[in-house]
């Protein structure tokens, strides 16, 4: 009776004890550093918006369905949101202070589908009154030339950089 009461006592602390599960790290992004670009405007950089969950620091990834999903344990260093504004502040060297201009942008897609990335983006500029001046939407798709988060961050940096250059020109 003893070895049997012992033989349940061990099987009871043994499954109450923790799993062997390794934790998975959580591992955090940012984008790469923009090409400094001059135009013949000056305007101020506003605090971009996006799409619902698309301004939150987790990452989004694309269903086959379509349905878009928040990863666990891949995150922005910062909101989208944050990292954009930060990125055409330094691609466009914007200084600090009042501008009669503003750039204002909405992010549309910032995702990775299957082993493609999808960075869409409208920028708006108004003036002083808040008249449009210009209003565009870009969109960028690559292919991953590996399907890790690594590859997904680099693409959408790529991604950010062809925007910026091509909204540099339509500024113009």
């Amino acid at each position: 009776m003893k070895t049997l009461l012992s033989l349940f006592l061990i099987l009871i602390l043994a499954s109450c004890s923790s799993s062997s599960k390794k934790i998975v790290d959580k591992l955090y992004y940012r984008f790469g550093e923009p090409l400094v670009i001059t135009t013949n405007i000056d305007f101020g950089v506003q605090r971009p918006t996006a799409m619902g969950i698309l301004g939150n620091r987790p990452m989004v990834a694309q269903k086959a369905d379509g349905a878009l999903l928040q990863l666990n344990h891949n995150f922005w260093i910062d909101s989208p949101k944050i990292l954009l504004q930060n990125y055409l502040i330094k691609s466009f060297n914007v200084s600090p202070g009042a501008h009669d201009n503003q750039l204002k942008s909405t992010l549309l897609n910032f995702e990775k589908k299957g082993s493609t990335s999808i960075v869409s983006i409208v920028f708006t500029l108004v003036d002083k009154n808040n008249n449009t001046l210009f209003q565009k939407t870009y969109t960028q798709q690559q292919e991953l030339p590996e399907n890790t988060m690594a590859a997904f961050v680099k693409s959408v940096s790529q991604s950010l950089g062809i925007i910026i250059k091509i909204l540099a020109e339509d500024l113009k």
